[in-house]
């Protein structure tokens, strides 16, 4: 007998079965985060599988739950005690789950194995058989107690267990569950075998349990089974049935739900907006169970034909709502929101609401009127939850930002779901509060866009009325000053004081309409307003309460949420007496000026347009306008004067509103007869042919004298509000779901390159002429679109086709400061790299420095001075660098020997065209216009130190006839060192300042250019000379020769007499003739279009470097627009085989996203590593993975020469026309290729 015991096949220790799989995981879950006390595994084993689990879980259950194993097996008995000797919550019995009469028939089990799909199939009948008899056996012939599980009941006063596993037997699961049955949590494992197949069945079809997780494909699958009485304490423990649920939420969304209606009172109400299949439904049901908390869904559950093909979505519903159990919790109210919110009192016996879920339509109107009818009924200190607040709904988005969350406290998100408190103590400033808009508009002929104002205010949610003044202004007063610039009231323009273009009548139809909310202001027949202020002013006299007064004129458009957010800064600081915006101005349908601080964005007076008014305040004046307050002691005070919020207060809220001054050419004709401005049409009609952005305002516009810049809107990111019809003289005015959309689809040009233009501001020397080369080959090529130069107050030269944001000038003794501004703007721009023109830097964009020399370091300077010291912090700050000199390369490392050499790329420099061999009229133009009758030597930039200069001086002292010469200086301040002028007795040293024309004549006049220099960064003086054939004496000293090549005399920098003879040798004709013949040869090695494309590609090559490139760079294209579960999937097959490579620390998985959300790929990547981990693959210390953006053609074209290869998906993004050039391979290929 004991023979039998001994060889039976259930005294061999076995491998656990379960172990780190998802059931695994969901054991843990359950065990460490439910409310249980007493746990029971049928079938422990050994104690290395789900005993594991059971037991690593409970340790950390705050109940400190009992766990019951029961295993027969003695072997494996004895094993499973030893292993937990140390754990005194954990029970262990060697006894028999239940008694022999429970076992199966042997006929049973034959019936099971012929008449089911099961996995028993997979072994021969006959060994199916024998294990039941050898079963059997063990039971009669180990010696131990049978039926266990009453046993230990018995023994533990236990009605029922909380949690219970079955996984003994292969043959006594049904009579396992008989013992069991009530038990909160049920496990079953092996569902597709004898042991669990018809217990599966059995709770399925019992109404008082629901399935919250189920695979079959794992081993023999599994499933968990909850008591419906039961409510789940954790998350995760229901997590895989929300999950089962179809939907559209991101991950941790539902666990939200889940823990904010868990978090209410007992009795809470609960509303959800937007129903759809049920997920977030189920997922807040659940924290219903055992509560009187009730969910009512409103939905219509039609769906609509564009979205969904079917759309039987209430009996999907319902049947979700009926498979987990939730059917007394649910209510469903089958109705447009708007018509059930408004009936709430009646359906629902007014009761309050403490949480509401709005996930209805996402446009604008309907989450407005959602939130505006839900407000009300949700009580003090309830909870209004938004779903799909991202841009890509920009409805929700807009109603969030602008409207709810600044009416609500203690914000809430979980990536694109916000949720917010309501609170009496600041809502009573929100909605509710009384402060009305009077709006006023003085308006003649105002076609089209006078149509557009009435559909935004009347969607406004608060008491506001409308001001319209119509006639004509008579040129008095504030305008007067257009009759000397020939400006005159035409009879074309007016029929007899009113509008000619239809705007009468307009206005007309409008005080019909809305009699309550529109006042017209107008003169008699045929008789002018004296001048605007009269305009302005005729309304005052009818607004008799406190209210925000605000001119908007007929082609100011602002926009709803515009309006309602500058109401809400008012209401929140009412200290503030008026406001200053900055405006998009449109000079064409899709033409606006891009700079500030110029004509028609003058921060002192435009763009005042709201004040606080108070009955009594009148119009001291209208151009500017000025809204005085009579004071106590009869002193008039200007309102705005007082305290209003600035530019960047109100652009902090997207407070721009678009004017449309010069949209049409009926607007360009009137301001041509009105204001007088001549030829404005003609003009106008140019700038609207160009091509080429952005372009000087004056080039156009004869009454604008300063450096107004105008671009092309959409560069901007801009939507113009006004949309001309084509082929038509019709306007028509964009809803802001248009706007948004247009947005989205609007193509930022990336990457976005900041350049700052710090030197220009500094000075006026070679590197600012670098730079603005540099600009003038961009402008001419694609590369422009990538790079905003950041304009030091205006100092920037400005080139047709750049970019430019104007900042505030550099300080030296204020660089942290500056610093935090520029990474500011590196922000809003979205910039991906950062470039100065003189060593400044942002906080933490990644940026790329450029040296022109090392003067200062190799020459022993003081480098505590504030301008190396800046160099410095930029060096080290860099990710790679660009020098204009291999010299100056070898420098950099010599002085930084941390750099790495191959992250330095030379770039060398070139010659504008204008340095080139003149005409001798020119050239004697020139000298006569600077007095110079002698023949002369060129210096440039001359000065002691390392220029050298005095060497020439000395040398040219020794000249025997140095009277019959003179000197150009150029470049150095105008001031000669005494030293040199006791050199120079008998001639004349003309200390010039030229510009580069100039300058090239005056190499053009030279005999020669002297530049003895001892240390360059590159020499572009040289450069510029040969070009112009001048002759070239210098050293053979650092970069120089890299420059001048043989083409120059070369002396000693320390040798006076070498350079007096190199004086008289450069006059010979022959020489002169071969130096100027090779000079010129040399200069035509260096252009700035080569440059230039040296530089970009630097540039671009340096936004990829955050992709942390390695020696391997493989690249998937997922299809983000699949499941997540596909999605997640597929990148977790990719990354785990990856990861667990011998070459992992040497490669790099490119993630393409061009096709998703950022956010949602980050989160997804995110639930994909954490898989991983609980699998004890972690990918933190070997494979690096990186998020792949939209990147431009120019990107691309330098990542493709990265790549290795493309690993094949099987569902990929079809639309990167990039995927099909890249070498691809499946999976497997590439796990079995040696890399």
């Amino acid at each position: 007998m004991k023979s039998k015991i001994m060889n039976s096949e259930l005294n061999y220790l076995i491998p656990p079965e379960i172990k780190n799989d998802e059931f695994y995981v969901a054991i843990q879950k359950i065990c460490r985060e439910e409310d249980i006390e007493t746990v029971l595994e049928i079938g422990s084993s050994s104690g290395g599988g789900s005993t594991e689990a059971f037991v690593t879980g409970l340790r950390e259950n705050a109940n400190n739950p009992k766990l019951f194993c029961m295993e027969i097996s003695k072997t494996r008995f004895a094993e499973l005690e030893k292993k937990y000797v140390n754990d005194n919550f954990v029970k262990c019995h060697n006894v028999s789950s239940v008694s022999l009469q429970d076992f199966p028939t042997q006929e049973e089990v034959i019936n099971f194995y012929q008449s089911t799909q099961n996995n028993l199939t997979l072994y021969p009948l006959e060994q199916v058989l024998n294990w039941l008899k050898q079963d059997i056996e063990y039971v009669k012939n180990a010696g131990v107690a049978d039926d266990g599980i009453q046993q230990i009941k018995k023994e533990n006063k236990i009605d029922f267990f909380d949690l219970v596993l079955i996984d003994g037997s292969e043959f006594t699961g049904t009579a396992e569950l008989d013992r069991v049955y009530g038990a909160k949590y049920i496990l079953l494992d092996d569902i597709t075998t004898f042991k669990n197949y018809h217990n599966l069945n059995r709770l399925l079809n019992d109404s008082d349990y629901t399935l919250i997780s189920c695979d079959s494909n794992i081993r023999n699958g599994y499933a968990i089974f909850k008591h419906k009485t039961v409510q789940p304490t954790a998350y995760a423990t229901i997590q895989p049935a929300v999950e089962a649920v179809e939907g559209y939420m991101l991950p941790g969304q539902e666990k939200y739900l889940f823990e904010k209606v868990k978090s209410l009172s007992e009795d809470a109400v609960i509303v959800e907006i937007g129903s759809f299949k049920g997920r977030s439904t189920v997922a807040m049901g659940y924290a219903c169970i055992g509560t009187k908390r009730k969910i009512y869904c409103i939905d219509t559950w039609d769906g609509n034909d564009s979205d969904f093909s079917e759309r039987q979505f209430f009996d999907i519903w319902q049947q979700n709502i009926q498979q987990n159990g939730l059917e007394e919790y649910v209510v469903p109210l089958r109705s447009y929101s708007h018509e059930a919110l408004k009936q709430w009192n009646e359906l629902t016996e007014s009761k309050k609401i403490d949480f509401i879920f709005i996930d209805g339509s996402h446009q604008f109107l309907d989450v407005l009127k959602d939130f505006e009818l839900s407000f009300p009924l949700v009580k003090d200190d309830g909870w209004i939850a938004f779903h799909d607040v991202i841009h890509t709904w920009p409805g929700c988005e807009r109603v969030w930002h602008d409207i709810a969350k600044p009416s609500l406290v203690n914000h809430e998100y979980s990536s694109t779901l916000a949720c917010a408190q309501k609170s009496l103590q600041v809502s009573r400033y929100g909605l509710t509060s009384e402060l009305p808009i009077h709006f006023f508009t003085i308006v003649l002929n105002g076609q089209p866009f006078i149509k557009y104002h009435i559909d935004i205010f009347k969607q406004l949610p608060l008491k506001w009325h409308w001001h319209i003044v119509e006639g004509v202004a008579d040129l008095k007063h504030d305008t007067a000053w257009s009759i000397r610039n020939g400006g005159h009231i035409s009879s074309e323009i007016h029929n007899s004081g009113l509008s000619i273009d239809g705007t009468s009548e307009y206005i007309d139809e409008l005080k019909r309409l809305y009699p309550d909310n529109i006042t017209v202001y107008r003169k008699p027949e045929g008789v002018f307003w004296e001048g605007k202020r009269e305009m302005t002013n005729a309304p005052l006299g009818n607004i008799q309460e406190e209210c925000l007064l605000w001119q908007v004129d007929v082609d100011e458009l602002w926009t709803f949420e515009q309006l309602s957010t500058a109401r809400e800064l008012f209401i929140k600081n009412p200290e503030k007496t008026a406001a200053f915006y900055w405006c998009w101005y449109f000079v064409g349908e899709n033409l606006l000026i891009s700079t500030r601080n110029c004509y028609a964005q003058n921060p002192q007076q435009e763009w005042l347009r709201t004040w606080r008014f108070k009955p009594g305040y009148v119009w001291a004046a209208h151009e500017p306008p000025v809204l005085v307050e009579k004071l106590p002691d009869g002193e008039l005070q200007n309102v705005a004067a007082v305290n209003p919020f600035k530019h960047e207060e109100t652009e902090s809220h997207n407070l721009i509103f678009q004017h449309f001054a010069y949209a049409t050419q009926e607007q360009l004709k009137f301001k041509e007869e009105y204001y007088g401005y001549k030829g404005a049409i003609s003009q106008w009609a140019a700038l609207q042919e160009q091509t080429k952005f952005p372009v000087l305002l004056r080039d156009y516009f004869a009454w604008v004298g300063d450096d107004t810049l105008v671009a092309q809107a959409d560069s901007y990111g801009i939507v113009p509000i006004a949309q001309a019809e084509k082929h038509s003289t019709e306007w028509r005015f964009l809803q802001q779901e248009e706007i948004d959309k247009r947005v989205v689809h609007y193509e930022k040009s990336v990457p976005t390159i900041l350049i700052d233009g710090v030197f220009f501001q500094l000075y006026k020397t070679g590197i600012a002429r670098v730079w603005k080369s540099l600009l003038e080959e961009w402008a001419t090529n694609d590369f422009a679109k990538h790079i905003i130069v950041l304009d030091r107050a205006g100092t920037a030269p400005k080139i047709s086709g750049i970019r430019y944001r104007e900042i505030p000038e550099y300080d030296y003794s204020d660089t942290d400061n500056d610093r935090e501004i520029l990474q500011q703007i590196c922000d809003e721009e979205e910039a991906n790299l950062f470039i100065s023109s003189y060593y400044t830097t942002p906080l933490t964009t990644p940026s790329v420095f450029m040296a022109y020399d090392m003067i200062p370091e190799i020459m022993g300077w003081d480098l505590n001075h504030h301008m190396w010291r800046e160099k410095h912090h930029a060096i080290r700050q860099a990710s790679s660098y660009i020098t204009i000199s291999e010299n100056t390369a070898q420098d950099l490392v010599k002085c930084f020997p941390d750099i790495n050499p191959d992250a330095i790329t030379v770039a060398l420099l070139g010659v504008q065209d204008y340095f080139c061999p003149g005409l001798p009229e020119e050239i004697n133009a020139f000298k006569t216009k600077y007095g110079i009758v002698k023949p002369y030597f060129l210096l440039v930039g001359p000065s002691t130190g390392y220029k050298n200069s005095t060497l020439f001086f000395e040398a040219f002292a020794k000249l025997p006839i140095s009277h019959a010469f003179d000197i150009v200086c150029t470049g150095n301040g105008g001031v000669l060192v005494p030293e040199w002028r006791a050199c120079t007795y008998g001639s004349t040293v003309h200390m010039l300042q030229l510009d580069d024309e100039e300058l090239a004549m005056a190499y053009n006049g030279a005999i020669a250019l002297v530049y003895p220099s001892t240390y360059e960064g590159f020499g572009l003086p040289i450069l510029e000379a040969m070009a112009c054939g001048c002759p070239v004496i210098t050293c053979n000293n650092a970069s120089i020769p890299e420059v001048a090549g043989e083409a120059a005399i070369y002396i000693d920098d320390n040798d006076v007499e070498e350079l007096a003879n190199a004086l008289c040798e450069v006059q010979k004709p022959s020489i002169r003739q071969l130096l100027v013949n090779r000079g010129i040869e040399q200069a035509k090695k260096f252009t700035w279009q080569s440059t230039a494309k040296t530089v970009s590609e630097v540039l671009i090559n340096a936004t990829i470097e955050a992709l942390n490139l390695k020696e391997i760079n493989l690249i998937i294209f997922p299809d983000w627009t699949q499941s997540e579960e596909v999605v997640a999937a597929e990148l977790q097959e990719v990354i785990s085989t990856l990861a667990t490579r011998n070459d992992a620390k040497d490669t790099t998985l490119l993630i393409d996203i061009s096709n998703s959300d950022d956010e949602y790929a980050s989160m997804l990547l995110s639930a994909v590593t954490m898989n991983l981990l609980m699998q004890d693959i972690d990918i933190t210390q070997g494979l690096e993975i990186s998020l792949l953006p939209q990147l431009s053609e120019k990107q691309w074209e330098m990542l493709l020469t990265r790549i290795k290869a493309k690993i094949s998906l099987e569902n990929e993004n079809h639309r990167n026309i990039y995927r099909d050039k890249i070498y691809a391979m499946n999976l497997e290929e590439f796990y079995q290729q040696v890399v």
